[in-house]
């Protein structure tokens, strides 16, 4: 992993920050020198918290992040979202947790493996092992992503068990940070929305359908936000769920009607098949 100074120091200047101003609360002025004219990398923490600052992602000033895993790990995160678990499981043993050298790349691998342990190998002790070790990393920042998605891991896994307080208290966690996130690249968008949509899907089995909507509704306010189909579909179908659930007849219906629509524009087949086809016209006034 390698720090790019030089464009560290033109995203400075675009803020109009002096050195001293990007380092205050977070390093010396003389670290981001370092940073900027030595390419050092300090630390992951100081790192996070300078990109959170200049509102940039990792990817914009550091190279070299993934030594070569980065299509695997891209690979594996494609499986995840389009339910592929066997395939992910796959993709995962290719990968030698021993030979990775970077605690970027170490957090990535506990982060797919948790799941696949979930998804995949049925093994919930596993699964909470390694979510376990990305909540108690030596840094955790209010704008997190490992944090949301590491909750929502726990939470997924204490479901398996019917631990339901556990479960419950994991949601909250995710939630409390998906509030106050930004995200910066289509990756963490994503992820985002995917986060939304599995903690919809919890709460679904949970009989809270008022939680439901309003993680369903945050997704949709995002998706819509950035023109984006991501998961648009299914959202819908888990909110005309809830609303069926709430007794709310009519909006019930519209909101599946939309599902249909959607899914025939994505092509979703699987939803489709849930719903019924359609091909005529479906909102009328």
């Amino acid at each position: 992993m390698r720090l790019l100074g030089d464009k560290l120091k033109q995203y400075r200047k675009q803020k109009n920050l002096s050195q001293q101003e990007l380092a205050e609360g977070i390093c010396t002025q003389a670290t981001v020198s370092l940073m900027e004219k030595k390419n050092k990398v300090p630390s992951i923490k100081i790192i996070l918290e300078i990109c959170r600052r200049l509102n940039i992602s990792f990817e914009d000033v550091l190279t070299g992040m993934g030594n070569g895993l980065d299509e695997q790990f891209s690979r594996l995160s494609r499986a995840l979202r389009f339910g592929d678990f066997h395939g992910a499981d796959r993709i995962l043993v290719q990968i030698d947790l021993a030979s990775i050298q970077n605690s970027f790349d170490r957090e990535r691998y506990h982060y797919f493996r948790g799941f696949v342990e979930i998804f995949s190998r049925q093994r919930t002790d596993e699964a909470i092992f390694h979510f376990n070790l990305l909540l108690h990393r030596s840094y955790r920042m209010p704008w997190d992503l490992y944090a949301i998605v590491s909750n929502l891991g726990m939470a997924l896994a204490y479901v398996d068990r019917k631990e339901y307080d556990q479960v419950h208290y994991y949601l909250r966690e995710a939630m409390a940070y998906l509030d106050g996130y930004e995200w910066h690249e289509e990756g963490e968008f994503k992820r985002l929305i995917w986060a939304r949509y599995r903690i919809a899907q919890l709460y679904t089995q949970l009989e809270q359908p008022q939680l439901v909507n309003e993680n369903v509704d945050a997704a949709l306010r995002l998706v819509k936000q950035e023109d984006s189909l991501y998961l648009i579909d299914v959202l819908y179908e888990l909110k005309g769920q809830a609303e069926q659930a709430l007794l709310a007849t009519a909006a019930a219906k519209q909101s599946l009607e939309i599902a249909k629509t959607l899914a025939v524009v994505t092509h979703n087949e699987a939803l489709q098949q849930r719903l019924g086809r359609t091909t005529g016209p479906i909102l009328t006034d």
